[in-house]
């Protein structure tokens, strides 16, 4: 029996040791591509948790100098009290502030290793259609 093939030229070997070597550079690439955007989530942790414990730092700050105001205007009951809560205030709400925002990054949705899942799918459906 003869078959038509459109490349005479190569044999069964050569076909399944060529698809061998495209599975193992597709695996590479998806290998390098899982690892670079780990690395961009990590980098994406580390300024989150940079944030938090700027906004922890500036949040308890800001709590002694509000307790220094209470102290203060309890203590002196004089127009130097106002002076100290209001500053207190102030940076209670800025640590607050930067403490949320350190917060939302963290959230899960900004973790997902989008590209990697596609990249994967892609993969996936190309090798289904070619085999």
């Amino acid at each position: 029996m003869s078959s038509s093939r459109s490349d005479p030229g190569h044999s069964l070997g050569e076909i399944i040791g060529s698809l061998a070597g495209d599975i193992q550079d597709l695996v590479r690439g998806e290998i390098r591509l899982a690892r670079a955007e780990l690395d961009q989530k990590l980098n994406h942790v580390t300024t989150a948790a940079v944030s938090i414990i700027g906004g922890a730092l500036f949040a308890f700050a800001g709590l002694v100098i509000f307790l220094e105001g209470i102290g203060a205007s309890l203590a002196l009951v004089m127009p130097g009290w106002a002076a100290f809560l209001i500053v207190g205030a102030v940076v209670l709400i800025a640590g607050a502030l930067a403490a949320r925002s350190g917060i939302a990054l963290l959230s899960v949705k900004n973790l997902t290793p989008d590209r990697m899942s596609a990249s994967l799918k892609q993969d996936a459906r190309v090798v289904k259609e070619n085999l």
